[in-house]
């Protein structure tokens, strides 16, 4: 079970609108607790083999730079009075599994543990995916998984990609 009142709160973030929904409930929590908000994002590089072929896969640097605007974005759209600290995962600690979701459960299992936090916040869809689904199994006592709800009157999949991240 998670902590009636979590000191240290970690949410991941990520392209999505169902992140967005993990990030509003991260957020909201930390506001009834005052409890710190730490976002992490997870720059997973593209594989070594990118760009080979017809293949055309981002460079690093793009990934990185995609997360760090995601995250700036982000900041700027939580209230004041949240106490908030971020954190890009990249390079070498973003990476070591075969799999992107591997890789990222990986870091953020890494960051929830070396911070200290009490909670790790994930959006998901109708049900855990392949990220949330298997840390709410091994984690089950700090990982909250926040199923996303489509809008009514929005057909799943539509939602505008400049939408805001905390908006509902």
């Amino acid at each position: 079970m998670v902590r009636d009142t979590p000191r240290r709160i970690l949410v991941g973030l990520e392209h999505s609108e169902e992140a967005a929904a993990g990030v509003r409930r991260a957020a909201a929590m930390a506001k009834a607790e005052r409890s710190e908000l730490t976002l992490v994002h997870v720059a997973v590089p593209p594989p070594a083999w990118a760009g080979v072929g017809m293949l055309a896969m981002p460079l690093v640097e793009d990934v990185e730079a995609m997360g760090c605007e995601l995250v700036r974005r982000t900041l700027d759209e939580l209230p004041d009075d949240i106490a908030v600290r971020w954190h890009l995962v990249s390079g070498p600690e973003a990476c070591g599994g075969i799999s992107r979701a591997r890789c990222v459960r990986r870091a953020l299992r890494c960051v929830l543990e070396r911070g200290g936090h009490d909670v790790l916040v994930l959006g998901t869809g109708v049900r855990p995916g392949r990220i949330a689904g298997p840390l709410a199994r091994a984690l089950p006592d700090c990982v909250i998984a926040v199923p996303y709800a489509v809008p009514e009157g929005v057909a799943a999949g539509s939602a505008p990609q400049a939408r805001s991240v905390l908006a509902k």
